[in-house]
Formats: C-alpha cells, structure tokens, sequence
C-alpha cells in the first residue's frame, strides 16, 4: 500500500476560492478539508490533537477573514505545533509587498500566497502549487491533472460569458465584498466587479453589474467532477450532489478500530478525519 495522502486544511472566507484551493490540491493527490472562515480555527485544531486524530500537514488560511486574526493563529500554531505549515491567503487585494510577506513569516506563516482571478489563473495556480507542494515535501507536480483542472474551470467561464452580456476577451475581476445569495444549489455568492479593460466592455444594467462569474460556483463544480466521480449532464453542468456537502460528525469513540486490512506495510494504521481517507 502507498505512503497515506497529506492531509490540507483549507479556511476561506469566499467560497469560491476555496473551492478552487480544493480542486487544485486533490488534483495532486493531497486530501482536503475544508472548514467555514468563521469557525474558531485553534479550537478545531486542539479538539483534533486532544481526540488523538492526525493533525493537517498544511493549512491554507484566509488573511481576509472577518472573524479570525491570521497572525495571532499563526503565532498560537507556531508554539504549540512548530512542524505545521501555515500559508496565508488574500484574494481580493493581490498585491502583496515584501513587506507583508516578511511580516507574516515573521509571526509564524511560511509564505503568503495570492488569491485566484480570472486573468492570472493559470499562472497563479501553479506557482501556489508548487508553494505547497514543497512544503509537504510532494515528490512533483503532476502538471497534466492540474491543467485538466484549469481548462475544464476556463472552459465553463467562456460559456458563461455571453449569458452576462460581456465581449469576448473581456473578463471582469472579483474585487469587491461578497455578500451572501439566497438561490440554493445554484450560487453560493456574487460579488461587486468591472471589466479588467474598461473601454472595451459596454455598460452594464446594475443586476449584471453586479454579478462576477468567478463567484459563481456552478462552473467550479463542473470542473472538480472529474475529481469526485460525479457524472455530468449532457450540458457539462455538475449535479447538484457535487455540491461538496460535509459529512455528518461522528464520535471518536464509535470508529471503528483499525483492521488488518488498512495498516501499512510499516504497521501504521490509515489515517482517516471526517470520512477523508489518506
């Protein structure tokens, strides 16, 4: 049997980017969990350590978000769980100076990635990957699978362009606030956007204004079905099964112990949180 998978914690307050952040990682065979921005992030992480279960071999955090301070985390973790490797995350504000990068590195993080947009996705992705993948000490990025995932999410975005009215090669960026959608299972979160070249895209009316594809969760969805197993309809579009819902917890007390079966050959048991196996 294989060395287990790493295990990838992923905290983003979008959605969205999270998404992406879980698309990109199981492309490489790395397990992935992802958990709301507003949960306390230290108590997940000391309720884990107290329950004897194994703790995330990275976590991708949201500097963003609202309710949780990233270096005061990064600072917690690096005292009580000095191996783990923090990276923070920002989207909506991508440049980030050497400054910011040297100060969180300083509390504790071990770099500071940007977020993903539309016109530097393809790029993005892969330098974040490589980021990560070092880390956990990955043996290499497998380029085919993560470009598999990347045309499949361009591909959607191209499609949906013409529905909000934009030109082709103009493509908005999301860099405003998020605020949540009441549609279920069809979109998550919109966010406030404008063309990446003004004096190409016409005016829009205020609704589609509004609307920024890249929060659009549908298109993701139908790029990480390949990744779930989950079969497509004849449009290409995921089932709304794919929609990623957590599963329900369970006591430590009541798993099951480790069979024969699923030890390594060195005697080590296969890991397992919250259904992931790895």
């Amino acid at each position: 049997m294989d060395a287990p998978q790493k295990l990838a914690f992923i905290v983003q307050s979008n959605r969205l980017q999270g998404l992406i952040w879980q698309a990109l990682l199981k492309s490489q065979r790395v397990a992935v969990i992802l958990e709301p921005g507003s949960a306390d992030l230290a108590e997940c992480i000391n309720q884990i350590a107290m329950a004897g279960l194994t703790l995330p071999d990275v976590i991708i955090l949201d500097a963003e978000a609202s309710e949780l301070n990233p270096y005061e985390f990064c600072r917690w973790c690096r005292d009580a769980f000095p191996k783990m490797p923090i990276f923070l995350t920002r989207f909506r504000n991508l440049e980030i100076s050497s400054t910011e990068r040297r100060w969180a590195t300083q509390q504790g993080a071990t770099d500071f990635l940007e977020g993903f947009q539309r016109d530097n996705l393809m790029s993005s992705a892969a330098d974040n990957m490589r980021c990560i993948l070092s880390a956990l000490e990955h043996p290499f990025l497998d380029e085919k699978a993560l470009l598999t995932v990347l045309l499949n999410i361009r591909r959607q975005l191209r499609a949906a362009q013409p529905a909000l009215g934009a030109p082709s090669g103009a493509v908005p960026r999301a860099n405003g606030h998020n605020p949540a959608v009441s549609e279920p299972m069809k979109q998550l979160e919109s966010a406030n956007g404008k063309a990446s070249s003004p004096s190409e895209a016409p005016s829009l009316g205020p609704d589609r204004a509004k609307h920024d594809v890249l929060n659009d969760i549908s298109w993701v969805t139908s790029g990480t079905a390949p990744l779930e197993g989950d079969r497509a309809n004849s449009n290409g579009k995921a089932s709304p099964k794919s929609l990623f819902t957590p599963p329900p917890t369970v006591a430590t007390s009541t798993l099951p112990k480790p069979r024969e079966a699923d030890r390594l050959a060195s005697g080590k048991a296969v890991r397992r949180y919250r259904g992931t196996v790895y």
